[in-house]
């Protein structure tokens, strides 16, 4: 009798299992089925977000090759790594035909050009990509007929990796590991920066952002006789020619930022093919040829590279090359007598010692006023606090360049389609820091050199090039 009640028990139990299993079985496919679509095609919210701009991204290099009336692509062509191939290649062509929409007015010969911005947009359920890039170039084709002959599209997009650097990009834009370092330098404030400015209420446009750097900013070095630089020992170590007079006038420049993401880009022959290249800190040449370039006229320091022994200053060739320029944190407001007195490394014993093994190179300490001169503009034209510590040699040493040249070309300090958080392109030491910025206020950087820029969106996007003019270049209103 009790065998019998155990086994209708174990039958009980295992329909009952089963029928369980089945209804969970059912429940899932009915309650869960677009989880599994997004599963099988391995996209995530981030990844499905971002098909939706690609869609759009799409319909535009159709509408430039004529296409606009095709329909829209099939899913799997629209996963980000097919789409990427296909609009890589498309933007190649586009540069290399140099394929341009042209109004009813047009003329064939010395045509004017200007540009035209996408701006975000968003796309619903009713509309099509497609649609929306039509209705776009309708509006551009109808605002433009009776103003431009040439009409260049060029893409100003949101941020993500593939996509061109926001100029608005902002604290929200961090993890939270860097919002927390931000504002704790902003909290720190070690440099006892005490701001006056205002800040503008109205966004200013690249030539007036153009202006207030070349007014505002002094890019000049420390001259014997200068406070705490009189004594006999400067006087043979500081050189005889100032920086204005050892520098320039240069027609062409290359500023090579040492990002990791210049690695595979082969952009080495364009950046010797400039009359002067300029280089940060201690970043090679030998080995990298190919996507550096091999020349260097001006190589920037901070003074942590000249006064750490273990990074050998006075041992490595690749310093000996050209003109150094170095560079040292400043309080905001100190004269050069307290600076001279509590420098943030102390450097100027190694400066002297340097000078003295090699007095044929040509070697300048960069005032330290420009920093905060720098600092002031970025600080007036950002909504939000920066980080209260000096501008990086990025920023100084494109500065520099535009001073002295009369075009600069900047690679990979804004990032390319080749974005890593890979620091420099010689070590292998990886931190989004250094993209987005801890210390320096490396972001807001990024966003200035981005409003100011003078080439096509799609250089950043292929070559991390940004195209800036010389200061000598244009003229300014008078304040």
């Amino acid at each position: 009798m009790a065998r019998r009640r155990l086994w209708t028990m174990k039958k009980v139990f295992f329909f009952t299992s089963v029928t369980v299993l089945c209804l969970y079985m059912v429940f899932y496919k009915m309650c869960c089925q677009k989880g599994n679509l997004l599963l099988r095609n391995r996209l995530n919210s981030t990844e499905a977000k971002s098909l939706q701009y690609n869609l759009i991204q799409w319909a535009v290099q159709e509408a430039l090759r004529g296409k606009e009336d095709t329909l829209q692509p099939s899913h799997a062509f629209a996963t980000p790594a097919s789409f990427w191939k296909s609009f890589e290649a498309a933007q190649n062509r586009l540069l290399s035909s140099r394929i341009s929409l042209r109004t009813n007015n047009s003329r064939v010969n010395g045509s004017s050009k200007s540009e035209i911005r996408f701006k975000k947009t968003t796309v619903s359920k009713n509309r099509t990509p497609t649609s929306v890039v039509k209705e776009d170039l309708s509006r551009i084709f109808f605002n433009t007929a009776a103003k431009s002959n040439t009409v260049k599209l060029n893409f100003k997009n949101q941020w993500n990796s593939w996509m061109i650097w926001n100029e608005e990009s902002s604290s929200n834009n961090l993890n939270r590991r860097l919002q927390t370092v931000k504002n704790n330098y902003v909290s720190m404030n070690k440099y006892a920066v005490n701001f006056t400015g205002t800040k503008k209420l109205k966004k200013l446009n690249s030539k007036e952002l153009l202006c207030e750097l070349k007014q505002r900013v002094q890019v000049v070095s420390i001259e014997y006789g200068d406070e705490s630089f009189t004594t006999s020992d400067w006087r043979e170590c500081i050189p005889n020619k100032n920086l204005t007079q050892a520098l320039g006038p240069f027609k062409t420049c290359a500023v090579v930022a040492s990002a990791g993401s210049i690695l595979r880009s082969r952009l080495g022959r364009e950046i010797d093919a400039h009359d002067a290249v300029l280089r940060f800190n201690g970043a090679p040449t030998i080995g990298f040829e190919s996507d550096v370039g091999r020349r260097t006229t001006i190589r920037i320091v901070n003074s942590q590279v000249i006064s750490r022994r273990e990074l050998k200053f006075h041992d490595q060739d690749l310093y000996r090359t050209g003109v150094l320029l170095a560079w040292d944190p400043a309080p905001y407001s100190a004269n050069l007598t307290e600076w001279f007195k509590h420098p943030d490394y102390n450097f100027f014993d190694h400066y002297k010692r340097y000078r003295k093994s090699n007095p044929n190179q040509p070697f300048y300490i960069i005032n330290p006023k420009m920093q905060w001169q720098l600092w002031d503009i970025l600080q007036e034209n950002t909504a939000e606090e920066i980080q209260r510590n000096p501008p990086s040699s990025g920023l100084m040493g494109i500065l520099l360049m535009m001073t002295f040249c009369d075009q600069t070309d900047v690679y990979e300090f804004l990032p390319s389609k080749r974005k890593t958080d890979l620091c420099h392109y010689y070590e292998r030491f990886q931190d989004q820091a250094c993209t987005m910025g801890a210390y320096h206020p490396l972001m807001f950087e990024k966003n200035l050199v981005k409003r100011i820029n003078q080439g096509p969106d799609e250089e950043i996007y292929l070559k991390g090039k940004v195209t800036l003019p010389g200061f000598r270049t244009f003229e300014c209103p008078e304040t």
